[in-house]
């Protein structure tokens, strides 16, 4: 396999890993405001800021992908 073969599976493994870390941010969060999560609210606005700059992250990595095939 050569370099840029190597680069889109590695991009690609990125990829499916930010996902898996988006999804399980944005359950923990799902779950945290049923039960009205009024004692950590720095964790929920943490787990925000991490959906948002994932979310960027993700289209980034993305548009690597789709240059890199």
């Amino acid at each position: 396999m050569d370099d840029q073969g190597l680069n889109l599976v590695a991009a690609t493994k990125a990829r499916a890993l930010l996902i898996i870390l988006m999804a399980t941010c944005r359950e923990t969060l799902t779950a945290l405001d049923a039960v009205g999560n009024v004692l950590d609210t720095s964790m929920t606005e943490d787990l925000r800021r991490m959906i948002e700059c994932s979310e960027g992250e993700l289209a980034a990595l993305t548009a690597r992908i789709e240059n890199l095939r």
